[in-house]
């Protein structure tokens, strides 16, 4: 006797509840390290005063009688910023949308990874302008050996000979002694710092319970952000794909294994120092943060066979305004 089998009474077809898309878990830092500045204008002049001459002494001396108070002045130099304008779009057929499952929502996961590719490109830019070397007025290499040189530190990942922690104290008094006085507030590192840091000796010691590596604590942000002495401690976790299309991917952490130290006020205004800022270009109708999410249907279109293109842009600049509020940490772990 013949019997059905379980593929003669059922085809495969797509899942109608079920459909898969990466996007939008991966946590970026770009918006939550600097200030962003809303600007009217493509691009602009500020104005920067010296810092030198706000804290020379010898200015002041003592008068005689009926004689004037010497004076002295104060002059300022000009810098500018460009805000640039990014993009990507995509467009759908007739064709294609008539016959999609409805479990696709192609232009939805479109939308998104849209958005999720610029701010992608965003977080590239952010590592490439202020997480690189050359940038900031204190900046400490990582080496492997254990006698390093005045700008040089054993690395991390070296847990018997590297000491995180005073490294960080060491940059912080630099950077408040290059910036009269300014303690800073954030600190931010790639995902392969944290990784090391976590386990290491100097970092459980200073847990509550003195944690070891073989009996650890969790360590949160918070808690390094306590050790560190800072109002913020932030990770860069996120991956990327430098890979051609068509070609294998190339995954890597964005972050790299450097760290940066800085100082950012809490809201940017006049006469308000920042380490970095981001102008982001308003101006453009409907943008939110220099960003835009347009729509386009028309005859224009239809014409092509194109029932709808979407396009994402983004305006805006971001520049070290105050390179002696920083210092960076280059290859700090192995």
């Amino acid at each position: 006797m013949a019997y059905n089998t379980p593929s003669a009474v059922h085809f495969d077809a797509p899942l109608t509840n079920l459909t898969l898309a990466w996007m939008g878990e991966q946590r970026m830092v770009h918006s939550e390290v600097f200030p962003v500045v809303n600007v009217a204008k493509q691009s602009d002049l500020y104005y920067l005063y010296d810092p030198d001459q706000m804290h020379r002494e010898g200015d002041v001396t003592e008068i005689a009688p009926r004689t004037e108070v010497p004076e002295f002045g104060l002059t300022q130099s000009l810098d500018s910023y460009f805000a640039r304008v990014y993009g990507l779009g995509a467009s759908f057929d007739e064709q294609m949308l008539a016959n999609e499952d409805t479990q696709l929502e192609t232009r939805s996961v479109t939308a998104q990874a849209l958005a999720n590719k610029i701010m992608l490109e965003r977080e590239r830019r952010w590592a490439n302008t202020f997480f690189t070397d050359s940038v900031w007025d204190t900046e400490i290499t990582g080496i492997s050996g254990t006698s390093p040189g005045s700008t040089q530190a054993t690395h991390w990942s070296n847990y018997t000979n590297s000491d995180p922690i005073l490294d960080v104290t060491n940059m912080r008094r630099s950077i408040q002694l290059q910036s009269y006085g300014y303690k800073p507030n954030v600190m931010v590192i790639g995902k392969e710092v944290r990784d090391k840091l976590i386990n290491h000796p100097k970092i459980l010691n200073r847990l509550n319970g003195g944690a070891t590596v073989s009996n650890t604590a969790l360590v949160t942000d918070a808690k390094l952000a306590e050790i560190f002495e800072v109002e913020k401690f932030l990770t860069m976790e996120t991956v990327s794909n430098t890979g051609k299309e068509g070609l294998a991917p190339v995954k890597g952490f964005i972050g790299g294994k450097n760290a940066l130290l800085a100082y950012t006020p809490s809201s940017v205004g006049l006469m308000t120092p920042a380490a970095g800022l981001t102008y982001a270009w308003n101006a453009i109708d409907g943008a939110n943060f220099g960003m835009t999410v347009e729509s386009f249907r028309g005859d224009f279109l239809k014409i092509k066979g194109i029932e709808e293109k979407i396009q994402v842009k983004y305006a805006y600049d971001m520049k070290a305004v105050g390179t002696q509020l920083g210092g960076f940490f280059n290859g700090i772990v192995v």
